[in-house]
């Protein structure tokens, strides 16, 4: 018989490995994940690594959905506070207005193109993609959960589909990687105006 002590170890040498994996990923990118590293690093057997993953290539998918899931639930913790915390429409525009500003600052290029090479990793992979799309369900779940709660709250119309809300900002966050790779872009100012005009589009008219 397994003890739970024993089990606990297992799970935090996993999650070490992930852990050790993503940060990788991060700095480096795919080509310079070695898994012997991997293992000195998180201070495992490398044993471990093909016992959870399977080898290299179950490790950077593991560890790239790992990486797309903890940046998402960051910005949607960003979100579920910014509507626990307004209560009039106008409160809700300054706050989602600031919130525009902060994800086309320079420093949120590098998560874009992160979550970007999460996605990208699952190509030609099947299990892979079929576990991104689970996370990104989840993602989107989460999304529509907090603006039918602002619907409620007579913040978001309601004749429109929560999820697909959720879908189309999700869609443009991600989507300003173009923003970030563009040689000759629009400025920060244009691009916020652009996006608080299709967001603001969601809002009641009523305060």
């Amino acid at each position: 018989m397994v003890q739970p002590d024993a089990i606990d170890h297992e799970a935090d040498g996993r999650e070490r490995i992930l852990a050790v994996a993503a940060q990788v990923l991060d700095t480096h990118g795919e080509a310079a994940l070695r898994i012997a590293d991997v293992a000195e690093t998180a201070d495992v057997a490398l044993g471990l690594i093909s016992y959870h993953f399977g080898g290299r290539d179950g490790l950077i998918v593991a560890a790239q959905q790992r990486r797309f899931a903890g940046l998402v639930k960051d910005d949607q913790a960003a979100f579920e506070q910014i509507l626990d915390s307004v209560t009039t429409r106008d409160e809700l525009v300054a706050a989602l207005s600031a919130l525009t500003m902060a994800l086309l600052d320079g420093g949120r290029a590098t998560t874009r193109m992160s979550r970007i090479a999460a996605v990208a990793s699952t190509f030609g992979r099947d299990e892979a993609h079929t576990a991104m799309g689970t996370i990104v369900n989840q993602l989107l779940n989460g999304y529509r959960i907090l603006i039918e709660r602002a619907q409620v709250r007579g913040l978001i119309r309601t004749d429109l589909d929560a999820r697909a809300m959720a879908t189309f900002v999700q869609s443009y966050a991600l989507g300003l990687v173009t923003f970030d790779l563009d040689p000759s872009p629009p400025t920060p100012a244009q691009m916020h105006a652009v996006i608080m005009a299709a967001v603001t589009g969601f809002l009641t008219d009523s305060s």
